[in-house]
């Protein structure tokens, strides 16, 4: 029977409760990149180039955590619209399994070689040495971290958003909090400098990690998997079938991240001042980006539930109401950003005048690109993803960013004698160009499955 999508209080209730958590915690754990940033700020350069380093590091293992996690999420979010309990605790036992076994060893390489590889990703011998340091110190945060985020992906999938974000917050808090007091040693605590932020980051991590265990064990949640769970999973016949489902959605946050950080270098040789505007443009897309990963949760979630249910005909009315959203939402805060562009100009008064006339400039190229953004983000990272069509999303995003992307904004940034805010728009290219094949993916509707049927995960 063929159910349309009915805009009533529950609904719109229903969205808010999958979106908003989810869009403040990525604000959270940006907020808190910024105050660490802040707060190592005051020890000096040295001290920002080691824990910028690392973090970097830190961060691309972080985004193949999340490839894992969302993998996992996909087939739990279905497997939950099909109320087969069993087969998501299942997913979630893999998940665990095959993420130890990624970042355990990578948590022992860190805390045990950390000081001779990491000589050879910088030049500067003080900077590899207080960087190792920090990776140390941090190791087992990689295996924490893992377990944290398959945890919070599953719970989303089930509905729950609150409560990672209610753990997530406490962490925040605590971390803020630690790093005050072992940076700088307020109130008789040691005065550690860097390691103060490095034990600051691994204890409030651990703290999230305890909170999020005994809840789930103490509650008696779906997710407190058996140990007999965990060994009726642990073969490979089963393993392998999602490794080959995760594999491409890995790939693609690993591509895409790296991508990234090349897009960012690349910019550093185009002057001081474009450096500076690129530095207050990061909060402002971080803003626009939290709302729109929200929503892109929400609709991976609801519309992979509706799969799992096989109500193939609701997720595709689902489809329409998110786009028609996401456009809706785009245009409003893009439009209010314009309106607002003088005032964030503004803002930055301490900038010389045509550093704040480029800014101003940036701004206005913002507003009109990041709707391609948001829409592609939500159609690759939501719709598509939750009928578990990872490898077109994978060729798509991989194909486009390093085969034309990135190729052309090198030679644009090396070769070409284009003002900085040509140099921006390519930075958009891409996302024009993904567009219209990602839109037409959907229309083909070859998303629409129902990943519980069996073995399904391999085709």
């Amino acid at each position: 029977m063929h159910t349309r999508v009915i805009l009533d209080r529950t609904f719109i209730k229903r969205i808010l409760m999958l979106a908003l958590p989810v869009a403040l915690q990525t604000l959270l754990q940006s907020m808190l990149g910024m105050a660490d940033v802040l707060m190592v700020g005051v020890l000096g350069d040295t001290a920002i180039a080691a824990v910028g380093l690392a973090t970097k590091i830190h961060f691309l293992l972080y985004v193949s955590m999340v490839g894992l996690s969302a993998s996992a999420a996909v087939l739990v979010a279905q497997y939950y619209g099909a109320n087969k309990t069993e087969e998501y605790q299942k997913v979630i036992a893999k998940a665990l399994i095959l993420g130890s076994w990624v970042m355990l060893p990578l948590s022992f390489l860190c805390l045990l070689t950390a000081d001779v590889w990491m000589s050879w990703i910088t030049a500067d011998p003080e900077v590899s040495v207080i960087a190792a340091q920090y990776m140390k110190i941090t190791a087992p945060i990689l295996i924490i971290t893992q377990i944290i985020s398959i945890y919070e992906s599953g719970l989303r999938s089930l509905g729950n958003t609150t409560f990672p974000l209610i753990a997530a917050t406490i962490a925040v808090a605590i971390n803020v909090c630690l790093n005050y007091l072992l940076i700088f040693g307020a109130l008789g605590f040691p005065e550690l400098g860097v390691s103060g932020a490095a034990w600051g980051t691994l204890i409030s991590r651990s703290i999230q990690f305890t909170i999020m265990v005994v809840w789930i064990y103490r509650t008696r949640h779906h997710f407190a998997i058996s140990l007999a769970k965990f060994k009726q999973v642990f073969d490979w016949p089963q393993l392998h079938v999602f490794v080959v489902f995760a594999l491409p959605v890995i790939g693609n946050h690993m591509l895409w991240a790296i991508g990234n950080t090349v897009y960012h270098v690349l910019t550093g040789f185009t002057g001081t001042d474009a450096l500076a505007v690129m530095g207050v443009m990061v909060p402002i897309e971080l803003c626009f980006l939290s709302v729109f990963l929200g929503l892109a949760n929400a609709s991976s979630i609801m519309i992979g539930q509706s799969l799992g249910a096989d109500r193939l005909d609701y997720a595709w009315d689902l489809f329409h109401f998110f786009e028609r959203l996401a456009i809706g939402l785009g245009l409003g805060m893009s439009l209010l950003l314009w309106l607002s562009i003088d005032y964030v100009v503004a803002m930055y008064a301490n900038l010389d005048s045509s550093t704040q006339q480029l800014l101003s400039g940036v701004l206005t190229i913002f507003c009109v690109g990041i709707g391609l953004k948001i829409l592609n983000l939500l159609r690759l990272a939501g719709i598509l993803r939750a009928g578990g069509d990872n490898r077109f999303c994978l060729m798509l995003d991989v194909s486009v960013m390093w085969g034309i992307g990135l190729p052309i904004f090198a030679l644009a940034v090396s070769f070409g004698n284009f003002s900085f805010l040509w140099i921006y728009s390519l930075m958009f290219l891409e996302e024009a160009i993904k567009f219209i094949p990602a839109r037409m993916r959907i229309i083909s509707k070859k998303w629409l499955v129902n990943l519980t049927h069996k073995n399904i995960e391999l085709s």
